[in-house]
């Protein structure tokens, strides 16, 4: 498409001035890569180098080019089609009568995150709303974007990228030739991973600092990570032929953000001692639980192995874990039959006799109550997670 800039791209330059400009244009480039100059996996060069206009820089494919949805200058074609992969949500542009220039591109790196290009041309305002069912780590590769999330803002830029909680209202405006490099990430996978981490359910809800300096050393591995995944995908997709490298892949990246963004459930993760900060009947009782999870267990029973009344427990419990003990205990079951339904083996292993035993083994005794709780959960009915054992 006739002038649609990207990475590090416009147009050639041609004789004369424009020659010398062109020349001129190739040096600022490749001052901008980071060590090796060049696009080397790892280097994070397009995240912290991408700021500087450089109007007249050798045309390079856009990121992620092989997985281009749409390019248009039709607004309703534009909303429409971007919104089959985050949310529908409102467009506009900033200036009324500017000409929209935009193009998604979209890679899967696996069932929960992918990868996405997305440009608009001109300044345009965003208005997703809640997104929900999923968080996004946006990167401005150029210009800027003001971005409202609930009650924080920031402006971010190439150096300060914005990452979305989907429990809060999210507005965002544009600004010119801002091209965004976005991570979308499934909100049950992003939580699941986080509970692995921690070893206990999450309890209240995981939100993000919407504002993520990506300059800080901390964030380094995370930026090295997504500009690997990025140069990995535009090679041609090998992660998504092979499962397990795709599911590794996927493990680091949520891993990766977890224990280097900040967010509401960061000291856990930084080693506060989650244990040690609770109450000696809650953990007797999460520990009860835990080693009895597949017994018919009623909250006197808990009360009495934490030796203390329901009402003590109950208020110790929301206040340290965000959840009362029986709550506690669901999840913590729904997380046995997952962790069961995903290790089945064997042709039965994704009949419906198969989700109800291990449902009946750890109390579900309604199988529509559980499907629904366990699809809350993890965002896929259970016999979703067996079929895709038995067919991996």
């Amino acid at each position: 498409m006739p002038g649609r800039a990207g990475l590090c791209s416009t147009r050639y330059g041609g004789p004369g001035r424009a020659g010398i400009r062109q020349a001129q244009a190739l040096s600022l480039a490749r001052r901008n890569w980071l060590p090796g100059n060049g696009p080397n996996c790892g280097s994070g060069w397009f995240l912290l180098r991408s700021a500087q206009p450089m109007e007249h820089a050798m045309h390079t494919p856009l990121p992620l080019q092989r997985y281009r949805l749409f390019e248009s200058h039709d607004m309703d074609e534009a909303r429409e089609s971007v919104a089959r992969v985050f949310c529908p949500h409102g467009l506009g542009m900033l200036r009324p009568r500017a000409e929209l220039d935009a193009c998604h591109h979209s890679a899967p790196l696996s069932r929960n995150v992918s990868l996405n290009y997305v440009q608009y041309g001109p300044g345009v305002h965003i208005e997703p709303g809640y997104l929900r069912d999923f968080f996004l780590l946006q990167i401005p590769l150029r210009g800027s974007a003001e971005i409202r999330c609930g009650a924080q803002q920031v402006d971010a830029t190439p150096r300060l990228a914005s990452l979305r909680s989907p429990t809060e209202p999210l507005s965002m405006r544009w600004a010119d030739d801002s091209p965004h490099l976005i991570v979308r990430m499934a909100r049950p996978a992003l939580v699941a991973r986080l509970e692995a981490l921690l070893q206990a359910p999450a309890g209240r809800p995981l939100v993000f600092d919407l504002g993520v300096p990506l300059d800080q050393p901390a964030l380094a591995p995370l930026v090295h990570f997504i500009d690997c995944l990025r140069h990995t995908l535009d090679a041609g997709n090998a992660l998504q032929a092979t499962q397990a490298l795709a599911q590794h892949a996927e493990e680091y990246l949520l891993t990766s953000l977890l224990m280097s963004a900040t967010h509401s459930h960061s000291r856990a993760l930084a080693g506060d001692s989650r244990r040690s900060l609770l109450p000696r009947g809650v953990r007797k009782a999460q520990e009860y639980m835990q080693a009895h999870a597949d017994q018919p267990l009623s909250l006197a029973d808990v009360c009495r192995e934490a030796g203390c009344s329901a009402r003590t427990l109950q208020a110790a419990f929301r206040q340290h874990a965000g959840m009362g003990p029986m709550d506690f205990l669901r999840q913590l079951r729904l997380d046995r039959v997952r962790a069961e339904l995903q290790a089945a083996k064997g042709p039965g292993a994704a009949a419906g006799s198969g989700v109800r035993d291990v449902a009946q083994k750890y109390g579900f005794l309604h199988l529509g109550h559980f499907a629904a709780q366990y699809r809350s959960r993890f965002g896929e009915l259970p016999s979703e997670t067996a079929s895709r054992r038995v067919q991996a």
